[in-house]
């Protein structure tokens, strides 16, 4: 069996996919397996694939016969197939560090109960240009799962992307994709919530993936939309119920965001409006963290 198993899920990201692929391949930590789905792509995302189908570490090749209109559906289907102890989500339109898998593991397998561990990113363009610097250090932080929630997931989520981090499979639980599957925006937050839940959790503070932004990257346009602040309120009420969340720990947090957010990308009003009324009825707290940081903002 190999260690770990690599899901590349691509829709349309035929000019970025050759070098995913050989990003994964020229990894230092050789023992994987790579599975490569598409979700019925109308590019030449095909042709490329086809290219890899001898390749020695690729065991899974599926393509779909419609569109699922779900990235998260993909990764279900991956994990299904995968048959490492570990799980890479490598987004079909990041890349990553020769030295990411090696690295990653070689931190995870440092504690035995660690069921997720990630790296920080470096943000690029299309062309690959570094959009902004990423702090780099040779710090490692371990966390407990409810630690890791507080600190890391109550008000937003930590991990920017699937492609920087690794999970153990046997800590994924088909009957709780449900949970996640439907979302748009926020399934891979929730998704590390349902993880957290089960272990520790390792941050390694040194940059070791790319995470690509470009035309077709729709996570921008939910951002300014509110649509990924609107869905983002669900993790938190999971969080709330299930990991006894105190208000310090989210109100301030979600209050200042908001107000941030609303000014920043300012919401369309329908939007503001379902946010709102959320807030006033079911987190008063946060709707009054709201209101202050907005008054002081004026002042």
């Amino acid at each position: 069996m190999p260690t770990v198993s690599v899901i590349i899920p691509n829709y349309n990201h035929a000019p970025f996919l050759k070098q995913r692929i050989e990003s994964v391949l020229d990894q230092s930590f050789q023992d994987f397996e790579m599975i490569l789905i598409d979700d019925c792509s109308t590019d030449d995302s095909r042709e490329i694939i086809e290219s890899y189908r001898n390749n020695p570490h690729v065991s899974h090749i599926v393509y779909n016969d419609s569109n699922s209109g779900s990235a998260f559906l993909q990764w279900n289907k991956g994990i299904e197939l995968a048959k490492g102890e570990w799980i890479w989500v490598a987004e079909s339109d990041d890349y990553a560090e020769p030295t990411f898998l090696e690295h990653l593991l070689r931190e995870a397998t440092k504690t035995s109960d660690s069921v997720l561990v990630y790296a920080s990113t470096w943000w690029v363009d299309e062309h690959g240009n570094k959009l902004w610097d990423t702090p780099d250090s040779d710090q490692v932080n371990l966390y407990s799962g409810q630690d890791f929630i507080r600190k890391k997931l109550a008000t937003r989520n930590s991990i920017a992307n699937a492609s920087e981090c690794l999970f153990r499979r046997d800590s994924y639980h088909p009957d709780e994709t449900y949970r996640y599957e439907h979302m748009r925006f926020c399934g891979d937050w929730f998704f590390y919530v349902l993880l957290a839940g089960q272990g520790s959790v390792v941050e390694v503070c040194q940059p070791l993936s790319y995470y690509r932004q470009h035309g077709s990257n729709i996570s921008e346009e939910a951002e300014h939309r509110g649509l990924t602040f609107l869905e983002g309120i669900d993790v938190l009420e999971y969080m709330k119920q299930h990991y006894a969340l105190k208000i310090k720990d989210y109100a301030r947090g979600w209050g200042h965001l908001w107000a941030r957010y609303k000014r920043r990308y300012k919401f369309p009003p329908e939007v503001q409006k379902k946010i709102r009324r959320r807030f006033m009825t079911h987190h008063p707290e946060i709707y009054t963290y709201y209101l202050i940081f907005n008054y002081l903002k004026r002042k």
